[in-house]
């Protein structure tokens, strides 16, 4: 039976119950056809930098400024850049993503997008989920869907990032696939090649392919207790900070999520006095896989509401991840 993310009515958006932050900024996610949700992403030109029409211009920076997407609404000035910046919109970066897409074989009607915008639009996340014959099927029979991400920002504060992950439907989980990830490295400036995206984002959809394999095949490595306490106790701490490593390790033992008891009581991760909180669907009892231990770790990263916190995480996911399979193994 399909996920009803591959199956839902085209007429509909819906406002998702998923909230996050972006600097200090509210997001907000939409779910819906991409006509309907491309209409919702404001636009934005540069313009002078002065306090009137009729004033003198600061010639060092230019203003980035909001449209109105409605009568009702005013421009808005949203940030100050330099002359060089070259704007990225974020209606024509998503055009490429789908671009990008077709040339993978997957048809734009088969994609189904969700959109986050923080409260101005200034910040983008857009995500596209492939369709059912590009999910990895787990033994159990839990479905993960491929997922283009893209990330980007029109004021200059934040790069402009594509990735491929994975969603775990049974627990809304996000995975990041490190391999694939095509980052624009140069701020908005006038090297920033848009038009490379398509053929950038075909070559990485042949390393999510091998990726599934790689992922599947951690279902074999097996993990035992006294190297999963340590491993929680020295990278993911160090990482995450004893709070995330802490959870990570109770999921792991009982399937469960948990806050900290005490925040200040003293000792390792491990020794941390927890609450056991609501169940994580789809965990094992207990984690006996390296590919149980994933999922645990990117339910606790994925519940970050900090955007770019939780980014960080789980690009840090397969690092620490291979730090327990080679302890695993020695």
């Amino acid at each position: 039976m399909k996920h009803d993310l591959w199956t839902w009515a085209e007429d509909a958006v819906d406002l998702t119950p998923e909230q996050h932050r972006w600097r200090a900024r509210d997001v907000s996610y939409y779910r819906g056809p991409w006509t309907r949700l491309k209409a919702m992403i404001p636009g934005f030109e540069l313009a002078p930098f002065r306090l009137a029409e009729d004033a003198p211009e600061n010639r060092h920076l230019r203003m980035v400024v909001r449209q109105p997407v409605s009568q009702t609404e005013q421009p808005i000035p949203i940030g100050t850049v330099s002359p060089s910046y070259s704007l990225a919109p974020h209606g024509a970066v998503a055009e490429l993503c789908y671009e990008g897409l077709v040339r993978c074989g997957v048809e734009r009607d088969e994609v189904r997008p969700e959109l986050g915008l923080s409260e101005l639009g200034e910040w983008m996340n857009l995500r596209l989920i492939l369709p059912e014959r590009f999910s990895m099927k787990e033994g159990s029979g839990e479905e993960t869907a491929l997922r283009l991400e893209c990330f980007n920002s029109v004021d200059g504060s934040s790069r402009l990032v594509i990735v491929f992950g994975w969603l775990r439907f049974v627990c809304a989980n996000g995975l990041i696939i490190g391999e694939t990830m095509i980052e624009i490295r140069e701020r908005h400036d006038g090297s920033l090649a848009l038009d490379e995206i398509p053929n950038r984002i075909e070559a990485a959809f042949r390393k999510a392919e091998e990726d599934r394999v790689t992922r599947l095949a951690l279902q074999q490595h097996s993990v035992h207790e006294d190297a999963l306490v340590k491993w929680v106790d020295g990278p993911v701490s160090k990482a995450w900070g004893k709070k995330a490593a802490a959870r990570v390790l109770h999921i792991c033992r009982s399937g469960r999520d948990a806050e900290l008891d005490d925040p200040f009581a003293p000792g390792e991760a491990s020794e941390k006095p927890l609450r056991a909180l609501a169940p994580v669907a789809g965990s094992a009892i207990p984690a006996k896989s390296a590919f149980d231990v994933m999922h645990a770790m990117s339910f606790v990263a994925t519940g970050r509401r900090d955007a770019i916190e939780q980014q960080k995480m789980l690009r840090e996911l397969d690092r620490l991840l291979n730090v327990l399979q080679t302890r695993e193994a020695a």
